[in-house]
């Protein structure tokens, strides 16, 4: 592993050849990260202080060292990926709706886009990151500006310089978004997961002439499986190109009926909604507290010539989509396990970063036959007195229900 430290402006440094073990780890829907173990010599404990950024030759991808422990002459040192920094800042938008004269009305909301000016799920992340961090507004208006009342942030301190929107994802459709008020990694994170996005906040150039560049872009993984427009990736165990290979399939925590209990009513869900019911041995239960409260849709009440005004109304709609919701969170939750994990071989005719890449979807082919979906979730590339290795992690998508 050729890995190197970098200079405040992202110029090449020191580079770090002496290390006991390295594991570098990108991921698709959240920050890597990186350990190292080396000597704790007085060079590499001041080439390698918590602060120090890290890269590794054949990757964008940069760490931000943040911990050093010194135990029996051996350093460890532990960092992620430039994203997870976004946690030192905040989602932190203007109540649209603030009343002044309404000593309840609150200046600071959690941000929500709805119809008519809905995003796509890689769209708003992008547009929420730009306008926390890249190009951030001042609020204006009574409350916002006044002297006794002020709710910005200091703003200019809050952009990451030379940070620019890189690639933003397109697919998928328009619909209502929140993230709350918070901090910015871990609102974008929890959307990413739950809307199958992937981020990176990466370097992508830097030069001692013009400086440098980083880039937040948000991207889909491609389908490599049966069916789709893109070459099949199947990873089989007979064709040498799964090892370490296991396999499980369980059902000692599959539920397919889920009771919601919701301000003293309960809701009924089931798993296969368009099947029989099921009854006996095959009918399995569990009853689960909505968590949260229903989103409502905004609506312009009138009340009189030239008097309007906007609310948020929690009608039967939001109440079953928030119920729809919980029942989907605890059946996901709750699922018949299908799974296949193992390594790819050194040697198979499937190369990652040419026929497959982070976030793409690919098959994977157990010993019993089964054949499943997986999404290539991490990439490792490890170094310790055995040699080095490089693998996917990949995790099983939408595992098929059963009894």
């Amino acid at each position: 592993m050729d890995l190197y430290t970098l200079t405040d402006t992202f110029l090449p440094k020191d580079v770090i050849d002496e290390f006991v073990s390295a594991i570098w780890t990108e991921r698709y829907y959240s920050a890597g990260d990186v350990q190292l173990v080396v000597p704790a010599t007085p060079s590499n404990i001041e080439k390698l202080t918590p602060g120090t950024f890290l890269a590794l030759r054949g990757t964008k991808e940069v760490m931000y060292l943040h911990t050093q422990s010194i135990e029996e002459r051996l350093m460890t040192i532990l960092g992620s990926s430039l994203i997870e920094f976004l946690n030192n800042r905040l989602v932190w938008f203007k109540n649209p709706d603030y009343n002044p004269s309404d000593e309840n009305s609150p200046k600071i909301v959690d941000f929500t886009l709805d119809q008519p000016n809905a995003k796509k799920p890689g769209e708003f992340i992008s547009y929420v990151v730009d306008k926390m961090v890249i190009h951030p507004v001042p609020m204006t208006g009574t409350g916002y500006t006044d002297f006794q009342n002020v709710v910005n942030l200091d703003w200019p301190y809050e952009t990451i310089e030379h940070l620019e929107l890189g690639d933003t994802d397109t697919s998928g459709t328009a619909k209502r978004l929140t993230i709350p008020t918070g901090p910015l990694y871990d609102g974008i994170v929890h959307l990413a997961q739950q809307e199958g996005v992937g981020l990176s906040l990466y370097l992508d150039s830097a030069t001692i002439d013009e400086g440098y560049v980083l880039k937040f872009k948000t991207y889909k993984g491609v389908d490599h499986t049966t069916g789709s427009a893109y070459p099949l990736v199947r990873l089989v165990p007979d064709m040498d190109s799964l090892s370490d290979l296991k396999e499980i399939r369980s059902n000692a925590d599959y539920k397919n009926v889920i009771y919601v209990w919701y301000k003293g009513k309960l809701y009924t869900r089931y798993a296969e909604p368009t099947l029989p019911k099921p009854e006996g041995f095959a009918r399995r239960v569990m009853v689960t507290d909505a968590e949260g409260e229903p989103v409502g849709r905004k609506v312009t009440i009138y009340g009189g010539v030239l008097q309007r005004w906007t609310e948020y109304v929690v009608g039967p709609d939001e109440i079953l989509a928030f119920i729809d919701q919980n029942a989907k969170d605890a059946l996901a939750n709750h699922n018949y396990i299908r799974a296949i994990d193992g390594q790819t071989s050194p040697n198979n005719d499937y190369k990652y970063g040419v026929n497959y890449g982070l976030g793409d979807v690919i098959e994977l082919k157990g010993i019993t036959g089964l054949i499943t979906k997986s999404r290539v979730t991490e990439y490792i590339r490890s170094q310790d007195k055995s040699g080095e290795r490089e693998y996917p992690t990949i995790a099983v998508i939408n595992p098929e229900a059963g009894t």
